[in-house]
C-alpha cells in the first residue's frame, strides 16, 4: 500500500526495539545448534509490519542464521495461535522445503524457503517461544510499487511473487507430512466458514473492551450487523466452490513484504512468516496479497491525519500511474499459474482439479471479508489498548483505523452487489 516511510532495504539492521536477554539465550544456541559458538551480538531488522505486529527477527553476529520471537503484544494477549508455525513448515524429514519451478516447462523440487534450524518452546530461555531459521540474503522490498525499480523489473518481480503463490497452493497437502493437529480439517471444516465464525466471535468480544474513564464499550465495527448475514452466508457459497479445487496450503500473510527476492534477479527466493499458516482456501492468500487494490487511496486531509495502521491503497489507480501491473493482470496471472499447476499435479497422476476461470467467482466476496479480517485485527489493537495491554505505552482506543476497514468491506459488498444487477 502507498507509504512514505518505508526502509529502502527491508533487510537492514538497527538497533534493539524489542529487548532480548543474551543470557540464557547463547547457551541454549551453543547447546542446540551444531557448530554455533559465541559471542553474539544482536540487531533487530528495521521493517516493521502495516497491520500485524512483526516479530522481532535477530541475526547473530558472523553466524547465517535468525533468531524469531513472537512480538510483546503477542506475548501478552493470545490473539495468535501460540506456537511458532514456521519450523512445522520447514520439517526437515518433509516436503514443506520444496517446491516446483517453473522454467519454460516443469522442473524437479527445488528448495527455496528458507530453513528451519531448531525450534525452543521454554519461555524461560528468551521470555517467548522462539525458533532459529535459514538466513536467506535477498532483498526484502517493503513499499509494493517498487518505486525504485524499472517497470520491467517490478512486473517481473510481480509475476515471481504471484507465480510462487499459486506453487505453494497446487503443491499437495499430502506431500507436506503435516500432522493432524496441524490444522482443521479443510473439507469438514472448511477456512472461510470457520474463519468467519471464528473471527466474528473475536469481534464481538472484542467490542466489549471498556472505554477508560466510563466511556462505555469500544464497540463494534461500523456495518458489522449488516455485513454479518452476507459474510455467513458468503463463506458457505465459496466453501461449495473450493471443494471442486481442493484444499491448499493457505501461508496467512502472503504479501510482498513477506517475501525475499534473489539480490540480483527479479525472483522469489524466501517466504516469510508462516505464524498464521494453515490449510484452506488459496483465494486467502491472493486476497491478501492484492488488499491494497481493493483500498481506496487516502484524500490529502486523510494522509495528514492517517490513523496508525491505516494505508491508502490502489484502488482505481491507473497501472500507469501506479508503476505495477493491475488487479486483473495479477489475478489473471494467478489463474493461468494454477490450471498449469493442476495440469501438472494430473500428468503425476494426482485427481484431476475443476480449473479456475477469470474473472474469479466469488471473489468480491473473498475482498470484502479480508478488509473485514483487517478490521477485526485493529479492533483487537484498540480493545488492548483500552484494556492496558496495548505493547506501547502511548496506545489509544481508537476506533478509526477500524472503521475504516469496515467502510471498505462494505463499499466492497456494495459494489459486488451493484455488479451483479448489471
Amino acid at each position: 500500500m502507498s507509504r512514505t516511510d518505508y526502509p529502502k532495504d527491508g533487510q537492514a539492521m538497527g538497533e534493539i526495539r524489542t529487548p532480548i536477554s543474551l543470557e540464557k539465550l547463547q547457551p541454549y544456541l551453543e547447546k542446540n545448534i551444531d557448530g554455533f559458538a559465541g559471542p553474539v551480538t544482536i540487531k533487530q531488522f528495521g521493517l516493521t509490519g502495516t497491520v500485524w505486529p512483526v516479530e522481532p527477527d535477530l541475526l547473530p553476529a558472523d553466524a547465517e542464521a535468525v533468531v524469531c520471537a513472537p512480538p510483546r503484544a503477542a506475548r501478552q494477549a493470545a490473539v495468535r495461535d501460540g506456537a511458532p508455525r514456521r519450523p512445522r513448515v520447514h520439517d526437515p524429514q518433509g516436503a514443506g522445503r520444496v517446491q516446483r519451478v517453473p522454467s519454460g516447462g516443469r522442473e524437479g523440487p527445488r528448495r527455496s524457503r528458507a530453513q528451519g534450524v531448531c525450534l525452543c518452546m521454554d519461555r524461560d530461555v528468551a521470555g517467548a517461544p522462539f525458533y532459529v531459521m535459514e538466513f536467506l540474503k535477498g532483498r526484502i522490498i517493503a513499499d509494493i510499487t517498487m518505486p525504485d525499480m524499472p517497470r520491467k523489473d517490478r512486473e517481473e518481480c510481480w509475476r515471481s511473487a504471484i507465480r510462487t503463490l499459486a506453487l505453494l497452493a497446487t503443491t499437495p497437502l499430502d506431500k507436506l507430512n503435516l500432522p493432524p493437529s496441524f490444522a482443521p480439517d479443510p473439507i469438514a471444516k472448511p477456512y472461510f466458514p470457520r474463519q468467519v465464525k471464528g473471527m466474528l466471535k473475536v469481534s464481538a468480544s472484542q467490542s466489549q473492551a471498556p472505554l477508560p474513564d466510563g466511556k462505555g464499550p469500544l464497540g463494534d465495527i461500523v456495518h458489522t450487523a449488516e455485513l454479518r448475514p452476507w459474510f455467513e452466508a458468503g463463506a458457505q457459497r465459496v466453501a461449495r466452490a473450493d471443494e471442486t479445487h481442493g484444499a491448499s496450503i493457505v501461508h496467512g500473510d502472503y504479501k510482498i513484504d513477506n517475501m525475499v527476492f534473489h539480490p540480483t534477479e527479479n525472483r522469489v527466493i524466501g517466504v516469510l512468516d508462516w505464524e498464521l499458516c494453515t490449510t484452506g482456501s488459496p483465494l486467502a492468500d491472493l486476497s491478501n496479497m492484492t488488499i491494497a487494490f481493493n483500498i481506496r487511496p487516502l484524500s490529502e486531509e486523510e494522509a495528514a491525519n492517517r490513523p496508525p495502521n491505516v494505508m491508502g491503497g490502489l484502488k482505481g489507480v491507473p497501472s500507469e500511474k501506479s508503476g505495477i501491473p493491475d488487479v486483473a493482470t495479477l489475478e489473471k496471472w494467478w489463474v493461468h499459474d494454477m490450471n498449469e499447476g493442476y495440469a501438472f499435479l494430473k500428468s503425476q497422476g494426482q485427481k484431476e482439479r475443476a480449473k479456475w476461470q477469470w474473472p474469479i467467482p466469488h471473489f468480491e466476496w473473498v475482498k470484502s471479508w479480508m478488509a473485514f479480517r483487517l478490521a477485526i485485527i485493529l479492533q483487537g489493537i484498540a480493545a488492548r489498548a483500552a484494556l492496558g495491554q496495548a505493547s506501547s505505552a502511548s496506545a489509544t482506543p481508537r476506533r478509526d483505523g477500524m472503521d475504516f476497514y469496515g467502510r471498505c468491506a462494505w463499499d466492497t459488498k456494495q459494489e459486488a452487489e451493484q455488479s451483479a444487477k448489471l
